[in-house]
């Protein structure tokens, strides 16, 4: 009880410093989350991932994806890169200039931690030549033998080798000690090819390097300064917890650890001074190989899609009437469940409590703030419950998730589209405004994961997104 109440008074006290995390296996709109929240915080600072993921901001009609840079940017924040973020230098100046393109000012500080490491030219090309990226799954974009060459030790790159000035040499060694691989992937035609090879690595990188020197620093000090000065804070994490190193379902996860104490871990602060709030969308998904109880369809299928196809009446019916393939491929096409960085189709799937249940209590989540939940307007759902495998019945979710079954709940949640007129309602006057069928999913959500709601978005549009006594009724649910 003690340690329960110490943690609301701290939650109570640094209120407007919060974690961001995703709750399934990533896409939730983490973005739009972020973006919302840090009109309200001085710095946002992502803690974890590369390149490999995706946010996806609308604000003021337009769009802008970032891979690298914090959310917070288009707010024009103060944004810091931690320690345990991939950084391909490519990818953050073309974020930046995607942030100006779109018309938003870079009005805030840019930090980029000296310890981070950087995605150079041959963890492309390993990643995209080696075995496990098919395996796997993986993007493409070098974060799996980046975070090799981290987990080494001698043959890794940081922000700081970056800018110093043995960084010609340093390449030249790690080129020379990876020469093998590079020549079985076909990067280099031969051994004797190396030496060329890393000087084209250090041609193209230096320039890099000159341009980012402004923004290195150390993330541990600035930002524990910050808040010990009273200015408030927004983490905000790429991937999520089903595919944490860790935690996640292995070994279909990413590098790093993308849950809620990995960002107090990988940031260097004091985790009792955040409120953490996971993301959810309001049905799962996931992108690439892994296990997916709740899946509608299967991946060889939604492979096929193209975005932008519609469904016909007659198959809109058909899923209705218990068709889960098409079922799947509606939410998929109406929800725009392409990868915002590979433009893969999404997989997609009923929501899994027994998941979320899992994921609230790793990552100690004090809210779920909900997204597309309006994507399900139409379509019937249920929800997984438990899970069942040989005969046995289990409410943990499980570290081989493979084989394992879906068992559902026996209520069927169903509400009709809202009108726009029935939207902007449900903003100004708040959670009581939603419909009938959607509440009745959220409290189920509530009271299966003994956490409350804060905020349920209706649009990838900042401003469509209800708060209003969304925290106040949904902690009702838990008496």
């Amino acid at each position: 009880m003690r340690k329960t109440y110490i943690k609301i008074c701290l939650i109570a006290h640094f209120l407007m410093n919060a974690v961001v995390i995703g709750a399934y296996w990533g896409d939730e709109g983490k973005g739009k989350i972020v973006d919302m929240l840090a009109a309200n915080s001085d710095w946002v600072a992502r803690f974890n991932g590369g390149d490999n993921a995706g946010h996806t901001i609308v604000a003021n009609g337009k769009e802008v994806v970032l891979h690298v840079v914090p959310a917070g940017m288009v707010q024009g924040k103060n944004v810091a890169i931690g320690p345990d973020v991939f950084f391909n230098p490519k990818t953050f100046f073309a974020d930046y200039e995607g942030v100006l393109k779109a018309g938003f000012r870079v009005n805030g500080r840019i930090l980029i931690d000296e310890r981070a490491h950087v995605i150079m030219p041959y963890h492309i090309a390993l990643d995209a030549g080696g075995e496990a990226s098919g395996k796997l799954g993986t993007t493409k974009r070098g974060i799996g033998p980046v975070a090799k060459d981290k987990a080494s030790r001698t043959e890794d790159i940081t922000i700081c080798d970056l800018v110093s000035p043995g960084l010609r040499e340093k390449i030249k060694a790690v080129v020379a000690a990876k020469t093998a691989e590079l020549v079985a992937v076909k990067a280099i035609e031969k051994a004797a090819d190396a030496e060329k090879y890393a000087e084209a690595a250090y041609a193209e990188y230096a320039p890099y390097a000159e341009k980012i020197r402004p923004y290195v620093g150390s993330c541990a000090y600035e930002l524990n300064a910050a808040l010990d000065s009273g200015k408030t804070m927004l983490l905000e994490g790429a991937q999520s917890t089903l595919l944490d190193v860790v935690h996640g379902t292995r070994p279909y996860v990413t590098s790093s650890n993308c849950t809620a104490g990995g960002a107090a871990a990988n940031l260097g602060i004091d985790l009792r001074k955040f409120k953490i709030i996971a993301v959810v969308k309001a049905y799962p998904t996931r992108v690439g190989e892994g296990a997916f109880p709740s899946e509608l369809g299967n991946y060889e299928d939604a492979k096929k899609e193209k975005k932008g196809e519609t469904l016909t009446a007659a198959e809109k019916k058909n899923a209705v009437d218990g068709d889960q393939g098409l079922l799947g491929k509606w939410i998929r096409q109406d929800g725009r469940e392409f990868g915002a960085t590979t433009g893969r189709p999404r997989r997609t799937g009923y929501p899994d409590f027994v998941a979320l249940n899992y994921s609230a209590m790793i990552n100690g989540v004090d809210e779920w703030a909900i997204t597309k939940i309006d994507i399900l307007s139409g379509k019937p759902l249920k929800a997984v419950v438990a899970y069942e495998k040989d005969g046995r019945k289990t409410t943990r979710f499980p570290f081989k998730l493979e084989g394992w079954k879906p068992v559902y709940g026996n209520r069927e949640y169903f509400w009709n589209a809202m009108a726009e007129s029935e939207i902007k309602a449900a903003v100004a006057k708040g959670y009581d405004a939603l419909p009938g069928g959607m509440k009745e999913y959220i409290r189920d959500l509530v009271i299966a994961t003994k956490t409350p709601v804060s905020m349920v978005s209706l649009s990838p549009e900042r401003e469509i997104t209800v708060t209003k006594d969304v925290l106040k009724r949904t902690m009702e649910y838990l008496r």
